[in-house]
């Protein structure tokens, strides 16, 4: 997968998965399609048990005949805990759950010198622990702790930026502020969110989808190359239009199209950047 330009990334919000046996929930993770690279099991500390066997027993192996690797996504503050541990982190969040093919770091704020310092060593701790067949990702937000990212970045397979409600072009200005220095941007992906019921009305999915923002983040590529790919938050949304706050069922026709829509900028993208680069040395335009 590390060489992939095209990766799909959907973040599932578990509280919603009719697993939980909530019967106001319409949709499962076990249904992603396949154009899901990487599904991320996003919960928030409420599902019940019949969830968690629900995701071992019959999501993982359904997602994993579809070639898709599950990932559990964490809170940085597990790992800044007074006394956390790699050991107990990997217990309570990854081998508790057989199946999982990695772990994702959610860090969406700065730390102090010493959260740093036990973050990073507590992270070093659980790349030692996942193998490097494994993935362990960190998603972060323009406000991240960029310190802490930079000194583990060999350690990750990927950064994921959360972009909701920005633009290439913004996306642009963060990369080569928080990352170009240290992260190569097949290393890199950008991320749109659904609409959640009676959440925030990001402005990523509005149709016509073709000039979405979501449209527009997978077809971007930035200025120092191809990046990993793109990823959605609440794909369990998926379709549902902005203000529509009833629980719906979904066909993940978005994240379709939106996977289709990479697979062309994959085979261009090169191209793309080798022809700027001819165009400042020769000092031209470059072609459009």
């Amino acid at each position: 997968m590390s060489d992939r330009q095209d990766i799909m990334g959907c973040y599932f919000r578990s509280w919603r998965d009719i697993a939980t046996g909530d019967p106001d929930n319409k949709v499962s993770m076990r249904d992603l399609p396949a154009e899901v690279d990487i599904a991320f099991v996003f919960p928030d500390g409420n599902e019940p048990p019949r969830y968690w066997e629900a995701l071992h027993s019959q999501i993982i192996p359904a997602l994993h005949a579809r070639k898709t690797k599950i990932v559990r996504t964490i809170a940085i503050d597990e790992l800044i805990k007074p006394g956390a541990s790699a050991n107990d982190i990997f217990t309570r969040f990854f081998t508790s759950t057989p199946g999982l093919d990695g772990l994702d770091i959610d860090i969406e704020h700065t730390l102090n010198e010493a959260q740093r310092k036990q973050a990073e060593a507590v992270s070093r701790e659980l790349r030692t622990l996942l193998g490097q067949e494994r993935l362990f990702v960190f998603d972060t937000t323009e406000n991240g702790d960029v310190a802490l990212i930079r000194a583990l970045a060999p350690q990750l397979n990927y950064i994921l930026f959360q972009a909701y409600g920005q633009t290439p072009a913004r996306v642009q200005g963060h990369y080569d502020r928080m990352f170009k220095d240290f992260l190569p941007p097949s290393r890199f992906m950008v991320g749109f969110s659904f609409y959640e019921e009676r959440g925030t009305r990001w402005g990523d999915v509005r149709d016509p989808l073709e000039s979405s923002t979501a449209h527009a983040y997978a077809a971007w590529t930035p200025t120092q190359g191809p990046k990993a790919g793109i990823f959605s938050y609440a794909v369990d949304r998926d379709g549902v239009k902005e203000g529509d706050d009833t629980l719906q069922p979904t066909n993940f026709a978005w994240t379709k199209h939106l996977k289709a829509a990479m697979a062309p900028r994959r085979r261009r993208a090169w191209q793309t950047v080798l022809r700027n680069w001819l165009a400042r040395v020769l000092r031209i335009a470059p072609s459009r």
